[in-house]
């Protein structure tokens, strides 16, 4: 059951359970996963998520691949927030909500979707979430949106800070046909984040996500340091 009162959402199930088309979905993410990855998919940290509770998973963005790594890596049943742009199409729409996804528009605060992460994570359910906002530079990682401290801070879940790389090489921008390459998932430890503004947790976010990452895929976590304090 979800938080007393609460309004059921379209792509939200607080019953903990999965579709049909989600598990189906799951086992050929599996597939194409492990097909694509050459010399295996190389995972790390998997046995310190917690099988139950409600868990933010916060992961780097570099390619639209990354959350078809983690939804054929992770054993929970998720939900994931998608650029409202994907839902335009009524097919894709109809398919991404049997998914437990739901939207969230960029760029602004989103009341649905804050709505709906609350209901996730207030069921004691799982959410994934990419906190730069869009795909960044393999480069350097980008700074997180305020939003997800928000939603740290109100759910009061442990964050699941997660690091991604090799998915540019599979899925790389502009293109649509996946290639084989090198991908690593790497899983940091839970954690409650310690408090302060929502921009502060935020950073405290980023900077667990940059520690996953091998230096070259990162920037000093300093230099975004305060991105979003004046929120509150």
């Amino acid at each position: 059951m979800g938080p007393k009162g609460a309004r059921p959402l379209k792509g939200v199930r607080t019953d903990g359970g999965r579709s049909a088309t989600l598990r189906l979905t799951q086992a050929a993410l599996r597939l194409l996963v492990r097909g694509l990855a050459v010399g295996g998919l190389e995972v790390q940290g998997l046995d310190a998520v917690p099988e139950a509770g409600p868990l933010l998973i916060c992961a780097n963005h570099l390619s639209n691949f990354d959350p078809l790594v983690i939804g054929a890596v992770f054993p929970r049943v998720m939900h994931a927030m998608a650029k409202a742009e994907m839902f335009s199409n009524p097919l894709l729409r109809a398919y991404l909500l049997r998914c437990n996804c739901f939207p969230v528009r960029r760029g602004a605060p989103d009341r649905n979707a804050l709505r709906a992460a609350a209901l996730v994570l207030g069921s004691g359910g799982a959410l994934v979430v990419f906190p730069e906002g869009h795909r960044g530079d393999a480069s350097e990682l980008q700074p997180f949106e305020p939003g997800v401290g928000y939603i740290a801070r109100r759910s009061r879940a442990m964050v699941v800070p997660c690091a991604i790389w090799g998915t540019e090489g599979v899925l790389p921008k502009g293109k649509l046909v996946p290639r084989r390459s090198r991908i690593h998932l790497s899983i940091g430890r839970p954690f409650q984040p310690q408090g302060g503004s929502p921009g502060q947790i935020s950073d405290e976010i980023r900077e667990r996500v940059a520690e996953l990452l091998p230096p070259e895929y990162r920037q000093s976590a300093d230099r975004y340091q305060g991105y979003g304090e004046d929120q509150s």
